[in-house]
């Protein structure tokens, strides 16, 4: 950092921020990209590195160059030429440019994503946030945080990226997609500089991918007939019948204007495809569809087989006599569609009696981490804009209109905030509460109501809610592994490891608690409503391991009580519905995070809430009838027994009616008798 001089503030978002500095050796300015390692995971920093590594070995006059990287014990820092004017703030002084700027600036963009398709770089963000001008108006691309380098081998990539303005329909529609995404975006962007607009606009993020998807593009009559022609070029809807490169560099709009580089990596994505590796690229890309067809078949079958599990509950089968049922199915397998609740008993059951191995249980949790998809995105995101596309979605729900909540596409699209360790406790309150308005509307059918819970639990909703509160309340520390002492500052090797603890009761915002609400609320009304979403509940806190913060939301009671309502709502459903998974909660209540959060049921039982009172004394009295005795005496004192006694005269009829059956089923059990003969 000695060779640099912060001079001001360029920008600041999630992942850090971007400062002007000038070199002390030469006095030149440079951007300089500070990025913290504090709170960071693994992933996140992979990420960093390799948005890094790519840009490293990028050479293109429109093109940001990166100059140099390193990293601290805190920070990796990257510094990258300066370019003094964004785009973004030109189009808003200007609200749109004169086709003669526009096209200059098209020129510009064609000779990047040239070379960047030439050396098989998708850049995949494209927008015109990321493109800066030099002094000499020169239009530069930046931000490869979501750039992918694809192999000679691959011809379709399918991991959704990019910014929804600017994303192709095949994206949209979750289909596997190649270089021409990037060029979808560029005609988005350049159709913007033009109109002052994208071509689709909207404040509701599952309006505008309605829009994308099936309304037509609106033209401006008053552009030149070759300006149009380059625009209806590449803002088809149909990938395949986009202009192609050899198509692009000879149109009039822009032929002659482009700067060609000679760096060109073997096998250019700019280059016409064989026969054969045009039949391999069909094959890759039919394989990716069908193997997005059979995992929607594999969740429909485990669905089924859940139904199936309960039926058996119900009947009074046991979970062996179910696993008999099965017959000669394969249960080693994680591609095997088993019932949930079996695999993680068979976990459980095996933990119990100390006969599990390491490499057993590594794969029987890889297998439920696989079916619960717990894939975290560590990506920068735009809460202002999130929260008022939820917003305007929750309107529309109110309003009738539910496909965003019938169809797991766009479903999927709303919960993808639930797994971003860059969402704010604000987009997560409205997350959920969008995902349980439908609930609460007069006017939505029986059958509605069933393809909206059907949905939920393909995109596994509960499990990414119980996700969403782990990252919420997740603090990383950085450590150091044992096994290398030292590491090159610029080495793509990790050798730092994660330390993650949890924030307590007492430093929650408000809005952190505003967010549990709405979560716990929306997953205590599923869990009840059907047992598929209790079993997925059992899954998530087996797998995520959150045994202790589960328990810490149980001590959230004088701060939101109904938080601990729900929580403990929620813990009464699984011991009732679903006994086998009693260990479960034990270990909630055994794994208290701190000796400063430890749950009284005392304070539980004289709570001033009666709702709060009433499920306390039915949550003891499952304790008392399916906890092992020595559990349960962990928690039982005199003045728990008193309270408990005292409860059956209680003003409120529900109150008293459940502490007398609590007291009716306690009373015989041994540790209770003896505390009533100790006086």
């Amino acid at each position: 950092m000695d060779k640099y001089e912060v001079v001001g503030t360029l920008g600041e978002g999630s992942f850090g921020r971007v400062y002007k500095a000038k070199q002390v050796s030469n006095g030149s300015f440079v951007a300089l990209k500070v990025i913290s390692k504090r709170g960071r995971s693994t992933k996140e920093l992979k990420g960093f590195r390799r948005e890094c590594e790519i840009q490293r070995d990028l050479h293109h006059p429109n093109i940001i160059q990166m100059l140099d990287s390193f990293e601290t014990e805190n920070e990796i820092v990257v510094i990258t030429e300066f370019a003094p004017r964004e785009l973004t703030a030109i189009l808003s002084k200007e609200g749109y440019l004169s086709e003669e700027k526009v096209q200059q600036i098209v020129w510009d963009l064609i000779s990047a994503l040239y070379y960047l398709h030439s050396n098989r770089v998708l850049h995949r963000d494209l927008k015109p946030q990321n493109i800066l001008l030099d002094l000499k108006s020169r239009a530069k691309l930046c931000d490869f945080g979501f750039a992918r380098n694809m192999s000679t081998g691959t011809h379709v990539l399918t991991s959704i990226k990019g910014t929804p303005l600017y994303m192709a329909p095949e994206l949209i529609d979750e289909l596997p997609y190649d270089y021409n995404a990037d060029l979808w975006s560029l005609g988005c962007i350049t159709y913007e500089l033009l109109m002052g607009t994208p071509p689709f606009c909207t404040s509701s993020i599952l309006h505008l991918i309605r829009m994308i998807k099936h309304e037509q593009i609106q033209w401006p009559t008053f552009l030149s007939p070759e300006c149009t022609s380059f625009l209806k070029g590449l803002l088809q809807k149909n990938p395949a019948k986009r202009l192609a490169w050899e198509q692009i560099l000879n149109h009039p709009f822009v032929k002659g204007h482009i700067l060609i580089t000679k760096t060109t990596g073997p096998m250019p994505l700019t280059a016409a495809l064989t026969a054969s590796t045009q039949e391999v690229k069909e094959q890759q890309r039919k394989d990716s569809i069908n193997n997005k067809h059979l995992k929607g078949a594999v969740s429909r079958t485990i669905s089924t087989d859940n139904d199936h599990t309960k039926q058996n509950i119900k009947s009074g089968k046991t979970s062996n006599e179910t696993k008999k049922s099965s017959g000669n199915q394969n249960n080693s397998k994680c591609s095997n569609p088993q019932e949930s609740r079996e695999t993680h008993q068979s976990l459980e059951d095996k933990r119990k009696s100390k006969i599990i191995s390491s490499k057993e249980e590594e794969n029987l949790s890889k297998c439920l981490k696989e079916r619960l998809n717990f894939i975290e995105d560590s990506h920068p995101i735009e809460p202002d804009e999130w929260v008022v596309f939820l917003q305007r979605s929750i309107q529309e729900v109110m309003n009738g209109e539910i496909t965003s909540l019938t169809q797991p596409n766009l479903t999927n699209i709303i919960v993808s905030p639930l797994k971003n360790s860059n969402s704010n406790s604000k987009v997560l309150c409205f997350v959920a509460k969008l995902l349980s308005i439908a609930f609460v509307i007069k006017d939505i059918s029986t059958e509605q109501i069933e393809q909206i819970k059907k949905v939920y639990l393909e995109v596994k909703l509960v499990p990414n809610l119980i996700y969403a509160t782990k990252l919420l309340l997740r603090i990383t520390k950085s450590g150091h592994s044992t096994s290398s002492s030292n590491s090159h500052s610029n080495s793509s090797q990790d050798n730092s490891v994660k330390l993650h603890s949890y924030k307590t009761a007492d430093v929650l915002e408000v809005e952190d608690l505003q967010a549990l609400e709405s979560i716990f609320t929306l997953v205590c009304y599923l869990v009840h409503m059907q047992d598929e979403f209790l079993i997925q509940f059992c899954d998530a806190v087996l797998i995520l391991n959150v045994f202790g913060l589960i328990n810490l939301f149980l001590c959230l009671v004088r701060r939101k009580p109904r938080i601990t309502i729900d929580v403990l709502s929620i813990l009464t459903q699984t011991i009732r519905r679903l006994p086998e998974n009693t260990e479960i909660v034990e270990k909630i209540l055994l794994n208290s995070l701190s000796s400063n959060n430890e749950i009284d049921f005392g304070d539980l039982l004289r709570n001033s809430n009666p709702i709060l009172r009433e499920r306390s004394c039915y949550f003891i009295l499952l304790m008392g009838k399916y906890f092992q005795a020595s559990t349960l005496e962990k928690f039982w004192s005199i003045e728990i027994q008193d309270t408990l006694e005292a409860l059956m005269f209680d003003s409120m009829q529900n109150v008293r009616n459940a502490a007398e059956a609590a007291v009716n089923e306690l009373k015989h059990k041994d540790f209770y008798i003896k505390s009533s003969t100790s006086f």
